[in-house]
């Protein structure tokens, strides 16, 4: 199904790479997306000291695609995904939320802006970016759409780089959805870890506590903080 762009909608299984902080730029981080032939297809920007953490998916022009970013109260750690540089919300296409509060590994449901009830998602995205186990799943929760593994996809782009990470996309998907709902599983994670180590260095009395922020361990801290936030998906910023 296409949701973001008929550019990025192949009937053929599509295989990809995303590589990690490949530029630093004034004003945040930028990544690619290559194809096998290590053509730029898309372009991340992390725009740094953003309220929102907000994130542009480029195409290999430097046009905007998707702007993405997080809501501030949001106690499933929901993100919202707009069409181009927007962020109104007449021009959102999907957002995303936590299926639960408390995790063993981190599974997102993604909703297209029509589904209004979200009882249940259009989409799903579960994994951990360090192990390379990351899916996007379609509405069934069964049939994959896409699977991130440590293969390299062809030899031009093989790379001791451990920031390379190869994804495998089925025919009729939409890799501009794949890709954003990768990245924001990423960031979500990676809130949850920076959440922890804060935590960490608050009991410790100042020094960082030595734990595992794998996302094999139960987040028990997600649930202290949803608490903290008083109020459920808060639409305001």
């Amino acid at each position: 199904m296409m949701v973001v762009d008929p550019r990025f909608f192949s009937p053929f299984q599509v295989d990809i790479a995303i590589v990690r902080n490949t530029l630093t730029v004034a004003d945040g981080n930028l990544s690619c997306v290559l194809d096998v032939n290590g053509n730029v297809i898309f372009i991340i920007k992390d725009i740094k000291f953003s309220l929102h953490d907000r994130h542009i998916l480029l195409d290999s022009s430097e046009n905007p695609i998707l702007t993405f970013q997080k809501k501030r109260r949001s106690i499933h750690r929901r993100w919202q995904a707009f069409r181009g540089d927007s962020t109104n919300a007449k021009d959102l296409i999907f957002s995303t939320k936590k299926k639960a509060l408390m995790q063993r590994v981190t599974e997102l449901n993604a909703f297209l802006s029509n589904n209004k009830d979200e009882e249940a998602g259009d989409y799903k995205v579960v994994g951990d970016w360090k192990k390379r186990s990351c899916a996007v799943y379609s509405y069934d929760g069964d049939t994959i759409l896409a699977q991130m593994h440590d293969k390299h996809i062809d030899t031009c782009l093989e790379s001791d780089n451990k920031d390379t990470y190869g994804i495998t996309v089925s025919p009729n998907a939409d890799y501009a959805l794949v890709v954003a709902l990768m990245v924001i599983l990423y960031e979500v994670n990676k809130d949850r870890k920076k959440k922890k180590k804060i935590k960490g260095k608050k009991k410790d009395g100042g020094s960082m506590e030595n734990k595992d922020d794998d996302d094999d361990h139960i987040d028990e801290e997600d649930e202290e903080d949803d608490e903290d936030d008083n109020e459920e998906d808060d639409d305001s910023d």
